[in-house]
């Protein structure tokens, strides 16, 4: 789903784990005296070798009442959430993707996305946000990475077993914020995602393994490199710092009750600067994060 694509920022770097320490996850238990919930790191596109999932999911899976997610996956089957993205997507004031680009932007991002099979000119109304998203998950499909995710695997799961559910944002939170990075920064954003483009498969393998092993160092080193130009800072503070802002006020006002939920988020929210477990610790909470047995 659309609204997933962004998952190839999520996780980087590979563990190795010395053979006398417990391996970790990404999973983490969160509680109080009296009270307690799971957060769970995902991956939103998953390569189907990447199931099954680390056992410590499962664990606060069973564990949990409530599944919490990002954003309520289900309604992407709406016949009116077309439209509605298109109206994010696009542009309503008369401008175009070339207009806003300079024409060495434009004609490199025309040039990488050929190369995928993708015409730029019948995009000529969409935002770079939208078009470079798109090039993405044609990427991703391309190297058999563009799976189900850890969040839609819980999310299906949870239907089947009759799980309440609750969500941290709404579909159109999420449009306006995915299609809106770029604005007064195209030049740079087209820049920064094109160089990285080429570096997908070898991105997503180590994000992958940095995923499964929980390791925060590597989250958190990402987070840094993210930070080093004037447009990564913009898509930290906006993607990352003032969600998790939010969303900690959210899940510290679960923890206010005795039913235990399972809140799964972006890895990425869970590492570096301001992120949910930091937020919540300064809050009072014991952050402990699981080990593999």
């Amino acid at each position: 789903m659309i609204t997933h694509i962004i998952s190839r920022l999520v996780v980087i770097g590979l563990l190795f784990c010395s053979q006398a320490l417990l391996a970790q996850s990404a999973v983490w238990q969160v509680s109080n005296d009296q009270h307690q919930l799971f957060i769970g790191g995902t991956v939103h596109l998953l390569p189907a070798n990447e199931f099954p999932l680390p056992a410590e999911f499962d664990k606060a899976y069973q564990q949990a009442e409530k599944l919490v997610f990002e954003v309520d996956m289900s309604k992407m089957m709406d016949p009116s959430i077309g439209p509605m993205m298109l109206n994010y997507a696009m542009y309503q004031d008369g401008r175009t993707l070339n207009s806003v680009l300079s024409p060495d932007s434009y004609q490199r991002l025309q040039q990488a996305a050929a190369e995928l099979g993708v015409d730029t000119k019948a995009l000529a109304p969409f935002k770079p946000d939208f078009v470079l998203l798109q090039m993405l998950q044609l990427k991703l499909q391309q190297l058999g990475m563009a799976g189900e995710g850890v969040d839609m695997h819980f999310f299906t799961k949870g239907a089947q077993d009759n799980k309440s559910k609750a969500f941290l944002e709404t579909i159109e939170q999420q449009f306006a914020l995915l299609f809106s990075i770029s604005d007064g920064y195209e030049d740079d954003w087209i820049a920064q995602n094109l160089d990285q483009l080429d570096e997908t498969e070898q991105f997503m393998q180590k994000t992958l393994a940095a995923w499964r092993s929980g390791d925060q160092a590597a989250l958190a080193e990402l987070v840094s490199d993210m930070q080093a130009t004037e447009v990564g800072q913009r898509f930290y503070q906006r993607l990352l710092t003032e969600r998790n802002k939010n969303w900690a006020e959210q899940i510290d006002a679960m923890l206010q009750n005795s039913q235990v939920e399972f809140v799964l988020v972006g890895a990425l929210h869970l590492a570096g600067p301001d992120n949910v477990l930091d937020l919540l610790a300064e809050r009072g909470y014991q952050v402990r994060q699981l080990s593999a047995n």
